[in-house]
């Protein structure tokens, strides 16, 4: 089962619903829609930042900048995917990834793949004459729904699909005949998991001029999806 959110999820329903469609450049709605509600110990959000947001709000199953090194960004997860038992090496990634969109690092995006698989990718596609062209028209597209300098301040990875699941599988299909025609045929016996992760439902973004709680799914309302493989006991983005 899911964790739900408690708190946090009345103070960002309270926002959605006074607010609306809230945008990055919606400044001056986002200052009056967080005035006069209350989070946990009292703390009125008004004019509430992010940090101050990450202060107040009550952690359960989270990762946590201040407690664990590998991660940047705060991600809520479901802890029945991710645990002491099962490791966080691929929320670890997840935070890599958007750690480096935030700051469209094009190198460590890069990284975040499997080695070769988007000089593959740009193969088969005239549009992209190599992987960086690949991830800045990614990039662009994804800054031109959000906004300009956008950084996503807080993660939720709102639903984790495996083998199985049509969608997933779907998806799934594509990767691995991308995977062989690259590799060769017997690459896919080295992948040992395959997951699709969405990022939404109180994901949120803002940028260097407004750090107001904006919620990703208020302009993407499917969220930001991707598959996690792990290849050789390692995941990669794809």
């Amino acid at each position: 089962m899911r964790r739900l959110f408690t708190a946090a999820a009345a103070f960002m329903l309270a926002c959605a619903m006074t607010a609306g469609m809230a945008s990055c450049g919606d400044k001056e709605k986002s200052e009056s829609s967080v005035s006069g509600n209350t989070l946990v110990g009292g703390q009125k959000p008004t004019n509430m930042s992010n940090e101050d947001y990450q202060k107040a709000y009550v952690a359960g199953a989270d990762l946590l900048p201040a407690k664990d090194s590998n991660v940047t960004i705060q991600i809520s997860y479901d802890n029945s995917f991710w645990n002491d038992e099962t490791g966080y090496e691929e929320l670890y990634l997840v935070d890599r990834y958007i750690d480096a969109l935030n700051k469209a690092d094009v190198k460590t995006i890069a990284e975040c793949y499997y080695p070769g698989y988007l000089e593959s990718v740009c193969e088969d596609n005239d549009k992209y004459a190599n992987p960086e062209a690949f991830i800045k028209d990614y990039y662009s597209n994804l800054a031109e729904k959000l906004c300009e300098g956008f950084s996503i301040n807080f993660i939720e990875v709102s639903n984790c699909q495996l083998a199985g699941d049509l969608d997933a599988d779907s998806r799934f299909a594509t990767r691995d005949e991308t995977l062989k025609k690259a590799f060769g045929d017997d690459f896919t016996s080295k992948i040992s998991d395959r997951k699709l992760l969405t990022i939404g439902n109180y994901t949120y973004f803002g940028n260097a001029d407004n750090k107001y709680l904006t919620e990703l799914t208020n302009v993407i309302p499917e969220g930001i999806q991707f598959c996690v493989y792990e290849i050789d006991g390692k995941p990669y983005i794809f």
